[in-house]
């Protein structure tokens, strides 16, 4: 039956304080270092997101505005650097101006702004007049900056192009 005297064994099958305060913290650090990975992580997806819209509002414009250009007789006279850009688009019969507004940092096509509201657009255009019965040519110089995300997720981007006028003066 029972015996007072016989010693009882006992074991221990769970965890002492120290080795669950132990672990706990080791799993708080992982767990921070792994946040902050993410977080970094999430930060460099919205920077590249602002930085392929930025590119996209830019293409978009300078294709359309080089087509435009190439299609019409510029009416700037010679040098630069010039906010706005006079041309004669003989296809449509229609003098037009683009205009870099500094205040507003857009792009306007005849007051119509050409620019999505979520990027600022700064530039200026030099024309080149040659002398000698060869086209006109004008540069367009742009910086495409987004608004999106706060300032470490801002891209900016800065483009040139070089468009000659079909029109020969």
């Amino acid at each position: 039956m029972f015996n007072a005297n016989k010693k009882v064994k006992r074991t221990r099958n769970g965890f002492t304080l120290i080795e669950l305060l132990v672990s706990m913290a080791m799993f708080a650090i992982v767990m921070t270092v792994v946040i902050q990975i993410f977080v970094t992580g999430m930060g460099s997806t919205r920077y590249l997101f602002a930085r392929e819209a930025a590119l996209d509002s830019a293409r978009f414009i300078m294709e359309s505005m080089s087509k435009e250009i190439r299609m019409s007789t510029i009416n700037t006279p010679g040098g630069g650097p010039y906010n706005t850009l006079n041309i004669t688009n003989p296809k449509i019969a229609r003098t037009l101006n683009y205009f870099f507004d500094s205040t507003g940092k857009d792009i306007q096509r005849d007051g119509g702004v050409l620019n999505p509201n979520d990027v600022e657009i700064t530039g200026s255009f030099y024309v080149m007049v040659p002398s000698n019965y060869s086209p006109s040519r004008v540069t367009i110089v742009m910086k495409i900056r987004s608004k999106s995300g706060g300032s470490s997720q801002m891209a900016e981007i800065n483009l040139q192009t070089t468009v000659s006028s079909r029109e020969y003066r």
